[in-house]
């Protein structure tokens, strides 16, 4: 039995084993159809279709939709010309959700909506690349792979279709290839398959904003800078969200203000740090986003001045990757 979907812009086509003893079908609400089968046992049940009308039979019970004739589905996107692509689906997995967090939401600028895949040789061997960005900060990884791919491909993808990609690899499911096509991905998890239009457009150039001589670096401890943060923003402004990170001699002074609640607080840490004193604020929401994909015992920040871009890495980086993100400072506010 086959089993599709689609919204026009995402596709998804999944294949189960069943016992067929007539060929038949029909377009059903998905919705509905996923309730009553969430809720049966885990048995044996036996579908019927009749004219317009599915009925659905289990020990237990018997339930009837109403659908339309499976003619009147769209017809799929199911063959894709383009560059074929063999990933392992745990990596894949965890470039996008170390970069899918800094996509932006803003509907007026489509490109900056999807995460840039870029497949590619560099050096003497492959390298995958994974961008995102919504102009206020940034995530970019870059894997280096163990043999040249000997092409070149690239595709900016809606994060609608890699969050379901996540899903479906989180369940188990083993990603046999990839296709980037000029206008479809095809990711082929064996007996499921995903397709989706990609984004039209050139993506911006990131290497361009990522600063190459931000000399004042910081570094703490994970375990220290991420509590910290979250104690201290509990009393920041509820629109900007703003923490300012006051540097000195190896110390770092957090503090938040609401003057809408007449709140204030402060927190003292311990860092690594012999840059001379600096002030600079981050929204501590954004700036938490960044941490919590960091995986690392310790991080380190490049700075310049209060109002350039800061480079934050892990300091522990996993062998064959390069992790980084950039956040744009706020303007502090008294």
């Amino acid at each position: 039995m086959v089993l599709s979907a689609t919204d026009l812009d995402i596709s998804i086509l999944t294949r189960v084993p069943v016992e067929v003893h007539e060929p038949g079908g029909i377009t059903v609400p998905a919705r509905k159809l996923l309730q009553i089968v969430r809720e049966l046992p885990n048995k044996q049940v036996t579908l019927e279709t009749e004219g317009e009308r599915i009925s659905i039979r289990s020990d237990r019970g018997h339930y009837v939709l109403t659908g339309i004739p499976a003619d009147q589905f769209p017809n799929l996107q199911t063959e894709v010309e383009g560059t074929s692509i063999e990933a392992e689906a745990d990596l894949l997995r965890k470039m996008i959700e170390k970069t899918i967090f800094a996509a932006s939401g803003d509907e007026t600028r489509p490109v900056l909506n999807g995460v840039l895949w870029r497949i590619e040789d560099h050096e003497g061997a492959g390298r995958m690349t994974m961008v995102a960005t919504d102009g206020h900060r940034l995530a970019r990884i870059i894997v280096r792979l163990s043999e040249p791919v000997g092409k070149h491909a690239e595709a900016i993808l809606p994060p609608k279709v890699l969050h379901q990609l996540v899903r479906l690899v989180s369940g188990g499911a083993a990603l046999q290839k990839a296709i980037i096509g000029e206008n479809f991905v095809v990711f082929d998890l064996g007996t499921t398959v995903l397709f989706s239009r990609v984004i039209e457009g050139p993506y911006p150039d990131f290497d361009q904003v990522i600063p190459q001589e931000n000399e004042k670096k910081l570094v703490v401890a994970y375990d220290v800078l991420v509590p910290g943060i979250r104690r201290v923003s509990i009393l920041a402004d509820s629109d900007t969200h703003q923490v300012r990170l006051n540097l000195g001699e190896n110390t770092m002074k957090l503090s938040s203000a609401s003057h809408d609640i007449g709140a204030e607080a402060e927190e003292e840490l311990p860092v690594n740090y012999h840059a001379g004193e600096l002030e600079i604020a981050y929204d501590a929401s954004y700036l938490m986003d960044i941490l919590k994909n960091m995986a690392s015992e310790e991080v380190v920040f490049e700075l310049d001045t209060p109002i350039s871009a800061g480079v934050v890495r892990p300091v522990q980086q996993q062998e064959g990757q390069d992790y980084l993100c950039l956040i744009m400072p706020l303007r502090i506010v008294e």
